[in-house]
């Protein structure tokens, strides 16, 4: 009897504990807060804000903190910014959070953009010939002195004009003997005129990209071949060889990543071509990967980042500004897997549009609208 009295008040006494212990974890569930989250939740959960509520999450915590600078120096992606040719209106749309700003300067009625690296614009006035440096996140503007463009004339800068390693960089003359140069301080008060010999084929006409890497500016032109300006030297050096291009391109995009150089080649009715130049053969090799690179294409000006923890998806792409239809909108083409995702790739009005990189401190934007 004793020895059945003990096994059922054992028995109870393990189902109290288990009731108790089921209790206690209910209760820690209960008390669990967003503050709790595992680290690759927490990141995926940060990776999904906005730049201006990824810097007020910041203040939650030191691991809110640290998880939320991390993810936004890592993943800041570039923005597109669009001009109307109608008003002074502009849009800035973030691809990443799929956002359009709508934004209005006055004081740029008459401007086109030229170029843009590291969150600012060249803008250039043809009735005047006024060219200035402009941020649209902060509204500061640097004047350049003025210069007579044609319509087609690249121009490029090395870094931002708030560095006074700042150059700027343009082809302004290109007849069948000579080739005008002309370089520039972003505080200097005129233009440097430098005269080569034209030693480019008869076909060639003008300069589709232009490029800074490593102190030098790489311009290709329209036939494919490519030229070298060295600054610091004041030399124009010609490369032998041209790019493979296929039959039927109809556009292209040069960008830099980390000194690299990358071209891509378009086409209406097949995959776009990745090609990457060989820094010591100066020869172009054919890439089918991109490695986690992403590439933000536009006509003017394209940027690049190494995206390979990018939480939305936008890695191992081209990334394109298009028109569908009245809608503007961006594409994405996986180079590893050969696909596109939303719409097919038409060149239509590629020099109202370009890629620019938004502030890191970022919190509050100059909108006066905001759709998304």
């Amino acid at each position: 009897m004793s020895s059945r009295r003990r096994s059922k008040l054992g028995s109870s006494t393990k189902k109290r504990k288990t009731r108790k212990n089921k209790q206690t974890r209910k209760e820690k569930e209960k008390d669990q807060t967003f503050i709790n989250l595992p680290s690759d939740l927490l990141q995926l959960v940060i990776s999904r804000l906005s730049l201006k509520d990824n810097i007020r999450a910041s203040a939650v915590c030191k691991t809110w903190h640290e998880a939320c600078v991390s993810l936004r120096v890592i993943h800041t992606s570039p923005w597109l910014i669009y001009f109307s040719k109608t008003d002074d209106s502009y849009e800035l749309y973030d691809p990443s959070m799929q956002k359009t700003y709508n934004l209005h300067f006055p004081e740029l009625s008459g401007f086109r953009v030229c170029y843009s690296k590291d969150g600012w614009l060249l803008m250039y006035n043809a009735n005047s010939y006024q060219l200035l440096f402009f941020n649209p996140f902060t509204r500061d503007h640097i004047p350049v002195p003025p210069l007579w463009m044609a319509y087609d004339q690249r121009m490029a800068f090395s870094c931002a004009p708030t560095s006074t390693s700042c150059l700027l960089f343009t082809v302004s003359s290109v007849t069948w003997n000579y080739i005008t140069i002309k370089k520039c301080c972003a505080n200097a008060k005129e233009w440097k005129t430098f005269v080569f010999k034209n030693r480019l084929q008869r076909n060639f006409n003008t300069f589709e990209q232009i490029v800074f890497s490593n102190g030098v500016f790489y311009c290709l032109t329209n036939t494919g071949c490519l030229r070298l300006f060295y600054p610091s030297l004041n030399s124009w050096n010609v490369l032998p060889g041209r790019p493979p291009k296929r039959p039927g391109s109809n556009g292209c995009f040069m960008t830099e990543h980390q000194g690299e150089i990358f071209l891509i080649y378009m086409y209406r009715h097949m995959n776009p071509t990745l090609l990457k130049l060989d820094l010591t053969s100066f020869e172009w090799a054919e890439r089918k990967t991109l490695g986690g690179l992403t590439i933000y294409a536009s006509a003017l000006c394209s940027e690049s980042r190494a995206e390979q923890q990018k939480q939305s998806g936008i890695r191992n792409c081209l990334c394109l500004s298009v028109f569908h239809g009245f809608k503007r909108t961006c594409i994405y083409y996986k180079v590893d897997e050969e696909s596109e995702i939303c719409f097919k790739w038409k060149k239509q009005n590629p020099y109202e549009n370009i890629w620019i990189m938004p502030p890191l401190n970022l919190i509050d934007l100059p909108v006066f609208d905001q759709r998304i």
